[in-house]
């Protein structure tokens, strides 16, 4: 796949959309949320372990919408964007010359 810093081959970004990105820092960021709650809970800190519930409960529940209008109404995967023509030419040219 072609990146930025690759030289001499330009890549089509123009199927991807930067809400998957935030969708997964999203996801990324439930880990640490679930080790606040869980923490909070065993020393009996109601109120932190209360915020960092609904911050669990936010970055949940933002992620699983990102995910699901990106799914059903762009009709885009953000777990697995399409790839471009040229993507796929410079793959197949580089890794399966026949």
């Amino acid at each position: 796949m072609a990146t930025l810093s690759t030289p001499g081959h330009e890549a089509d970004h123009a199927t991807r959309h930067p809400m998957g990105w935030v969708a997964f820092t999203l996801v990324l960021l439930i880990i640490p949320a679930l080790g606040l709650t869980v923490t909070n809970l065993a020393e009996s800190n109601t109120g932190a372990a209360t915020a960092s519930a609904i911050a669990l409960a936010a970055t949940i529940l933002g992620a699983t919408t990102i995910y699901t209008v990106m799914a059903r109404r762009l009709h885009q995967s953000p777990l697995l964007p399409e790839d471009s023509t040229a993507e796929k030419d410079r793959y197949l040219e580089n890794y399966r010359r026949g």
